[in-house]
């Protein structure tokens, strides 16, 4: 668009895009800076190259808030959602266009190659004419745009931009001629359209992600896990580091778990409960939180009222949480007693099936301490729905189950295990690449179903879901859990490294109070992992070793700058270097800008200013009146040159504005020769005048207006 947005609207925009994105006070203050160009007298006399530079000093703060947003813990594949800082970003050019003494920017400022082209022709002697533009509108829409990006509250946003797009439509058709039955319908459009295409991306959206969504979100979902049984073709696993740990003594845990469920149905796994009298409809309870010190919080899920003292914590773990997720679940190992070092504003919650969730993270990348018992203290016994067998998957595990004689009396339930073990670890294969199934006539058969009677090949996935079916078919409780397997090892650094090859499935099994070693131990839940132990390797296999040794080592050095950057002792340091830099960037410029200003430059749309001893006629009486029709009168343009403006508005005052411009022009520079019969005159000349602008043009008129002169 080549007209500048009148005032206000752009300052409105800001305040819309401070508010529904959660910087009140940045979009207050850029308001401020870009409609106080309106309110002061200093102009800059900004070259081409000035554009440029403006522009460049854009892309430079953008690429600075990705890299800040992305030591922060953003992933890559999120680095869209920094377009909400855009009209931030955006905003040293529009002030440019704004404090500058032209109201357009030529369009080669934004491409480089056309930069080199226009030198090249001036090079050349070639005549060059550059197209200019003027960005207000554009940064407008962009300002928009972002605020839909931040928005939270839907309703607030819709009636935001219903009334900004509303003014944009209403100050851009007001010169010729506002007709409110066109505006509306206008505006009417442009919602409907907006709110279509918005509905139209959810759809599509939730078309190509509703079957098959992230896996980092499903599989990492505190209560549900949708698994790609009944897939084809390869599963592929991220090499990239999730989760690092190091062990301060020698008990590693072979597992991790991050999350536990107990029924499935139809490749889902979910979290069920009994509502009971310590827990409601929630199922999530606060854990009992220790006090070791003002810098140190422990939290333990133990129910006793005596709590041991803890020593020194048994491990150590730092990873990345999941930004699409407002409750990460966080790997734990086997008997975790308690957990510390999470924040002063996390917040820590145990469900009954074991699975603890973190809410509240200052940041995206964080660092907790584990402190290991001789128990579980995060699960309670089982109930109903750790023998729930789903109906469609009944017939294939009973044929199996009556195959292998789970359903002897004398046998405990270890030897049901063993018979498992042996059972899949001599007729199965590990496999992420599975094809077309065969289905057997006369059977009814699932996805498990064929993993266990025909193809007999498949991920860690399969084997979890069919062993605890198969379990419970044999009436022992089981559970299906997902987390990471721990057998990577870097003895350079002393880390225990999970990457998204080492995500895992298996099972927890509940292990009847027995008699064991002339001791009575009591009922408790154990992990059973029967996937082939050859299926680590067949992953690592997969992998580049340069490519990861460089992947590995920037992500580490993200992960800890960042977690080094987030301790009370670091952060004051941080604050005050940041503090610093911005400081002397932004006096560097306000010098460089503040030599080069020029205090009585007058904005070319400044109110003419008449001077004191120069004769008022009764025609200088009608100007605020035409002001309405043609606008402000230019600085240095005569009010005879200015009111013949009027004439393309409506060509019928040419019968009474000229001979008023005659009898002022009279009077104006002959002040002492003119009569009092021609003051008079003009006088009556000017109440007619008055009376014809008033009067609506007719469509005749309009018609003669709109065809070019």
């Amino acid at each position: 668009m080549s007209t500048s947005p009148p005032r206000l609207l752009t300052g409105t925009a800001l305040l819309f895009w401070g508010g529904l994105s959660g910087h009140a006070l940045a979009g207050l203050l850029a308001a401020l800076l870009v409609e106080a160009s309106a309110w002061l007298n200093l102009r800059w006399d900004f070259k081409r190259e000035f554009y440029v530079k403006a522009w460049q000093f854009s892309i430079l703060c953008g690429a600075l808030v990705g890299i800040l947003a992305w030591l922060n813990g953003v992933r890559a594949g999120h680095i869209h959602s920094l377009f909400v800082w855009a009209p931030l970003i955006l905003l040293p050019l529009e002030l440019a266009q704004r404090y500058g003494n032209a109201t357009k920017i030529p369009l080669n400022t934004f491409s480089f190659f056309a930069r080199r082209k226009m030198v090249n022709d001036i090079h050349h002697g070639r005549a060059i004419t550059p197209r200019m533009l003027n960005i207000g509108y554009p940064y407008i829409m962009v300002v928009t745009l972002a605020t839909a990006m931040a928005s939270r509250n839907e309703l607030q946003h819709f009636i935001g931009l219903s009334l900004v797009i509303g003014a944009c439509l209403f100050f851009s058709i007001r010169k010729k001629g506002f007709r409110p039955w066109a505006w509306g319908c206008a505006l009417l459009l442009v919602l409907s359209l907006s709110v279509t295409v918005q509905w139209g991306m959810l759809k599509l959206y939730y078309h190509f992600t509703g079957s098959q969504p992230s896996a980092n979100h499903q599989r990492h979902s505190p209560n549900e896990s949708r698994t790609s049984i009944g897939r084809l073709g390869r599963l592929k696993l991220s090499p990239r580091i999730f989760w690092r740990m190091q062990v301060h003594d020698d008990s590693v845990p072979q597992l991790l778990r991050t999350a536990t469920y107990n029924e499935y149905a139809r490749a889902r796994w979910s979290h069920r409960f009994i509502p009971s009298l310590s827990r409601d409809d929630y199922d999530y309870l606060d854990p009992t939180t220790m006090k070791v010190s003002e810098e140190r919080s422990i939290y333990t899920f133990s129910s006793e009222d005596n709590i041991p003292s803890l020593g020194k914590e048994n491990m150590q773990v730092i990873g990345e949480l999941d930004a699409g997720i407002k409750e990460n679940p966080i790997p734990l190992p086997h008997f975790t007693f308690a957990l510390g070092d999470l924040g002063e504003e996390a917040g820590i919650e145990c469900n009954s099936l074991g699975t603890v969730r973190m809410h509240n993270a200052e940041f995206n990348v964080i660092e907790y301490s584990i402190w290991t018992g001789e128990s579980s203290t995060t699960e309670e016994p089982p109930n109903a729905f750790d023998l729930h067998i789903p109906d469609h998957e009944l017939h294939a595990i009973r044929r199996i189950g009556k195959h292998l004689k789970l359903h002897h009396q004398n046998l405990s339930t270890r030897q049901k295990i063993a018979i498992l073990r042996d059972f899949f670890n001599t007729q199965f294969t590990y496999t992420t690449h599975l094809n077309t199934p065969r289905f057997d006539r006369g059977k009814r058969q699932s996805a498990v179903g064929i993993f266990l009677e025909t193809s007999r090949a498949g991920h860690c996935e399969y084997f979890a879901t069919a062993t605890a079916l198969l379990l419970r078919e044999a009436g022992v409780p089981s559970r299906y859990c997902i987390g990471f397997s721990v057998n990577e090892h870097d003895p350079t650094r002393n880390e225990w490294i999970m990457r998204g090859q080492h995500a895992h499935a298996w099972c927890r099994v509940w292990i009847q109070e027995h008699q064991e070693n002339n001791k009575r131990v009591a009922g408790h839940w154990e992990d059973l992992d029967l996937t082939p132990a050859s299926w680590p390797s067949a992953e690592s296999a997969t992998s580049s070793t340069w490519q990861r040794q460089l992947t590995d080592t920037w992500q580490r050095w993200r992960e800890d700058f960042l977690i080094w950057r987030t301790r009370d002792t670091n952060k004051s340091k941080v604050i005050v270097t940041i503090t610093l830099i911005i400081s002397l960037l932004s006096l560097w410029i306000i010098w460089r800008l503040w030599q080069s200003r020029q205090r009585h430059t007058r904005s070319i749309h400044q109110r003419y200013q008449r001077p004191q001893d120069a004769p008022l006629t009764a025609l200088h009486k009608i100007e605020p009146l035409a002001a309405k029709k043609i606008g402000p009168r230019p600085e240095g343009t005569p009010l005879c040159r200015w009111l013949s403006d009027l004439l393309q508005v409506d060509p019928s005052l040419e019968g009474i504005l000229l001979p008023a411009i005659r009898l002022h022009s009279i009077i104006r520079f002959d002040p002492h020769g003119a009569t009092p019969e021609q003051y008079h005159q003009l006088t009556r000349q000017t109440a007619a005048l008055r009376q014809a602008i008033k009067r609506k043009p007719t469509q005749g008129h309009t018609d003669t207006m709109t065809r070019p002169s």
